[in-house]
């Protein structure tokens, strides 16, 4: 998960294969600079911070991350994580299907069922010093490893074992300390209305995009609706549509053979002056000078 490796507001890649809904990310070493924009994934997600302060939103709330933690998203959560120096940081997703048993025993009526029907939720955090840290690392770890070390982990049936032995003991461990948590309704209408204005954002970031047009869609004036969406996101509408556009542009450079204007045109920019403007506030350089930085990289 590099800075330019966007995710859609309701993601729609598969994480891991169609048969094993299971994925394992992590941050390169090299990236001095870690932004995952808000989005929302059907799957559960465990978070390892290790090294770096992060800030992190969760449903419109705001957690500070300076230690090193296990951070967990229940399916539906609007989440987003940023970090502006070199950090540690991975994360593993996965269906709560995953994980269901055949047989009805009490682990699956219990625990598994009510988990993948949004019945029952994971803890928002695990700091290190809390007595239930070591154990859960020590699984996410081995997880970890596997995917590390075998680049087909999510394909292959015994590495898929390995999987869901780690989560599984995860879960153990979090029912043990009694840190699975009765759900409550995920419904609010502020959280719904911001998933509704990104979603069109990234739907039709290449077209030209009115704030009345956004404002339509929660029901607000258009001067509400900016106060409304600041409030929530901490940018303006504008702001956080050229950000996506910048970030969506940078995937290009880094992986197509496009001119710098084609880039622009593409990208919803009027002119190719304001995408230069907006590219440099935004990354420190050019487009051409972050293709051939892409680049080098690449050929190392």
């Amino acid at each position: 998960m590099t800075s330019a490796n966007l995710k859609s507001l309701k993601e729609d890649r598969s994480h891991g294969s169609e048969s094993f809904r299971c994925a394992f990310y992590t941050v390169a070493p090299e990236d001095k600079y870690f932004h995952v924009p808000l989005h929302w994934h059907d799957e559960l997600e465990i978070i390892y911070f290790k090294k770096g302060n992060f800030t992190l939103e969760i449903n419109l709330e705001h957690y500070t991350v300076q230690t090193e933690c296990l951070f967990f998203i229940n399916s539906g959560e609007l989440h987003r994580i940023i970090c502006e120096e070199p950090c540690q940081e991975s994360a593993v997703l996965f269906s709560p299907y995953l994980l269901n048993f055949v047989t009805n025993d009490a682990a699956q009526s219990e625990i598994l069922l009510p988990l993948a029907k949004q019945k029952l939720g994971l803890p928002r955090c695990i700091a290190s010093d809390h007595v239930s840290f070591k154990d859960l690392l020590m699984e996410y770890q081995r997880l970890s490893s596997v995917f590390m070390e075998n680049q087909n982990a999510a394909s292959e049936k015994s590495y898929q074992l390995f999987i869901k032995a780690s989560l599984l003991n995860i879960l153990g461990h979090l029912s043990t300390r009694k840190l699975l948590y009765t759900a409550k309704s995920t419904h609010n209408e502020s959280i719904e209305g911001i998933k509704a204005v990104i979603t069109y954002i990234h739907d039709h970031y290449s077209e030209r995009i009115f704030i009345r047009d956004l404002a339509a869609l929660v029901n607000l004036n258009e001067q509400y609706f900016c106060r409304f969406f600041k409030k929530a996101i901490g940018k303006s509408p504008i702001s956080y549509l050229n950000e996506y556009r910048i970030c969506k542009a940078m995937e290009l450079l880094s992986g197509t053979s496009l001119s710098v204007t084609e880039i622009c045109l593409e990208f919803g920019f009027n002119n190719i002056g304001n995408f230069l403007r907006e590219f440099r506030r935004q990354t420190g350089s050019t487009p051409l000078q972050y293709k051939k930085s892409v680049a080098s990289k690449k050929s190392k």
